[in-house]
């Protein structure tokens, strides 16, 4: 490990875990690492301590002076400190101008998360999905970082235009283990290896609009066909998603869409979206795109300065 070609530690600090980059002055990852610290295991408030467990043998004596840049709910109100939103349209620049210092922490830095507004002046928000978007290199189009909140986002000369926030992946958890619809469900993993059920729940979905009748059809099918019990699970997954993806292309329209992703939450959105007739949608690798998004918001602001 050649600690001299480090330039930035980037590091994606999250509600349930964090993920650390070593960042070399071109933007190239030259090594990374995860930690189960999120926010919500971050007992006392004890940040600096966890940062400390996850970096320190990357700040060595002769290397204190790297800069650390963070983004994620570590910004947020709840977080270490709070960072300001940046307001669409963004882009690196202006997202750069709501990195902070963290008090106490040397060459430590929390940037800012989106914020955008629609036309009823609703508000939504993002902290860490922005970082993510901005790290795709020469990406015009719609950008989907799915996960507990979904967002879709339209990407422009660089820039965020817009983007809307949706809550699938915690509707799918809630729905699965607190509510009647899973309590035929005999697999309570949370993977989803039945594609037959899964596409299904899609084609339900983009048949009909009615989400709240069509999620009671999850505890009906349960009971009036037990043998397909198994596949439950996933049926729910795809009517959701389903309707996600019906209700984010009614509002953006666009020729070409990429996922920003791990493999398995990648390949469950684009077997929906070929599914239902996209035939150009790309994935991008999240950890790639948020150390390259991280390392361009830093070089923004070293520019501005």
């Amino acid at each position: 490990m050649t600690l001299a070609q480090t330039a930035l530690i980037g590091i994606d600090w999250g509600t349930s875990n964090n993920r650390a980059y070593r960042i070399d002055g071109r933007g190239n990852v030259l090594e990374s690492r995860s930690g189960e610290l999120g926010l919500s295991a971050v007992g006392a408030r004890n940040f600096d301590a966890a940062l400390e467990g996850l970096i320190a043998d990357w700040r060595t004596d002769g290397f204190r002076d790297i800069p650390v840049l963070m983004s994620g709910m570590i910004g947020s109100r709840n977080g270490w400190v709070e960072a300001a939103y940046c307001e669409c349209p963004f882009g690196a620049e202006e997202l750069s101008r709501t990195i902070i210092p963290v008090p106490g922490q040397a060459g430590t830095h929390v940037v800012g998360g989106g914020s955008a507004v629609d036309g009823l002046r609703h508000r939504d928000v993002m902290r860490g999905e922005e970082v993510q978007i901005l790290g795709l290199e020469n990406a015009d189009g719609l950008v989907i970082a799915p996960g507990t909140h979904s967002k879709w986002a339209v990407l422009e000369n660089g820039k965020i235009r817009e983007f809307r926030t949706y809550m699938t992946g915690e509707m799918f958890a809630l729905l699965k283990d607190h509510s009647i619809l899973g309590w035929l469900m005999p697999d309570k993993a949370q993977n989803i290896r039945d594609e037959k059920a899964y596409l299904q729940g899609v084609g339900d979905a983009a048949a009909d609009p009615d989400l709240l009748h069509g999620l009671f059809n999850v505890r009906t099918q349960g009971l009036f066909h037990p043998e397909d019990a198994k596949g439950l699970a996933s049926y729910l997954s795809g009517l959701l998603i389903g309707h996600e993806i019906g209700g984010a292309t009614k509002r953006f329209a666009s020729q070409s869409i990429i996922i920003i992703a791990g493999p398995h939450l990648a390949d469950l959105y684009r077997l929906a979206l070929t599914s239902l007739g996209m035939a150009d949608v790309g994935i991008a690798d999240a950890g790639a795109a948020t150390a390259r998004g991280l390392w361009r918001t830093w070089q923004a602001r070293k520019g501005s300065m």
